[in-house]
């Protein structure tokens, strides 16, 4: 999720600058795989004062629907 004033930009400039922003299994997948292959994918945009709470929510919900904790790189 990104949210707060950096909104999406914010998020992007971490993973261009880590290439994995802080996530460890990406980091590890990275470390193993390298970068080629990744796919990265905006699922829904909202405001940038949207309230925290809302934008983890739908996070949450698209983790839960997509199956991205099981077969994905997302572990939180």
């Amino acid at each position: 999720s990104a949210y707060g004033t950096d909104g999406i930009w914010g998020r992007w400039v971490g993973y261009a600058n880590t290439q994995h922003n802080g996530n460890k299994l990406l980091k590890k997948h990275v470390e193993d795989h390298g970068t080629a292959g990744l796919v990265f994918s905006v699922l829904l945009t909202m405001d940038l004062d949207s309230k925290k709470d809302d934008v983890i929510a739908k996070e949450s919900f698209y983790k839960r629907a997509l199956g991205t904790r099981v077969h994905g790189l997302n572990d939180n």
